[in-house]
This record gives C-alpha cells, sequence and structure tokens, in this order.
C-alpha cells in the first residue's frame, strides 16, 4: 500500500473519531442527564462537570488537527491521541458499571487509529 493511501485512510478513521467526539462533547456540554442517564450513571449533579468535559472534548480534538493536516511531520499529536484513548479505555474499564461502553469506544477508537496510522510512518525497508 502506497504512503498516499495510508494517509488517506488514516485520515478517514481519524476524522470519524473527532467527528463522533465532537458529536458526543456537543450533547454533553447542553443535555448532560440525556448522556449519564442511559449508561445507567446518577443524575449529573451539578451538571458543570459533565458540561465542562463536553467542553474538554472539544478543545482536545482541536489539538488532533495539525496530526489530521499532515501526519507525515505533525506525528506528536498522532500519537499522544492514540495513546490517550487507549488510557481512556482502560480508566473507564477499571471504573466498571455504565464506564464500560465508553472504554469500548475509546478502545476501539484507539485501535482503529493505531493500526491505520502504523502504515503511515513504516518506514520503507533498505535491504536489497
Amino acid at each position: 500500500m502506497s504512503t498516499a493511501t495510508s494517509i488517506k485512510r488514516y485520515r478517514v478513521v481519524l476524522m470519524i473519531s473527532i467527528v463522533l467526539n465532537l458529536a458526543a462533547g456537543v450533547f454533553i456540554m447542553f443535555w448532560p442527564d440525556a448522556f449519564t442517564t442511559p449508561l445507567g450513571q446518577p443524575e449529573a449533579f451539578p451538571d458543570t462537570w459533565p458540561r465542562h468535559w463536553g467542553w474538554q472534548l472539544l478543545a482536545i480534538n482541536a489539538l488532533y488537527m495539525p496530526g489530521y493536516w499532515d501526519p507525515l511531520v505533525n506525528r506528536w499529536p498522532n500519537w499522544c491521541g492514540i495513546v490517550i484513548r487507549l488510557s481512556f479505555a482502560l480508566f473507564f474499564f477499571s471504573q466498571g458499571d455504565g464506564f464500560v461502553p465508553m472504554g469500548i469506544y475509546d478502545g476501539l477508537s484507539g485501535l482503529a487509529l493505531l493500526f491505520t496510522y502504523l502504515p503511515v510512518v513504516k518506514r520503507p525497508s533498505t535491504a536489497s
């Protein structure tokens, strides 16, 4: 697979991830209880905390954009995004209960990003 094809595939996965996170962030900012209730969480009180988390999702995803625009040059945001998602997955799994779906989402997202980013940064073999 060519580097250009790998970059396109990675960008598609990253953009899907960003859009889903932005949608979740906006949803959490404006309807925190509608987010927590289906996950079996108690009512958000005070609702400032989940709203803050929604805003943080927006901010964090803005930091991914340099890595989206040029994933070969701006590697740091991409590697950080992968590690952060996998770390959050472990955190959510450790909390149990209604956090497991969030762990599954972050874990699958992190793995999809990892497996589509590795071919982008893989260097061609110099062996003859």
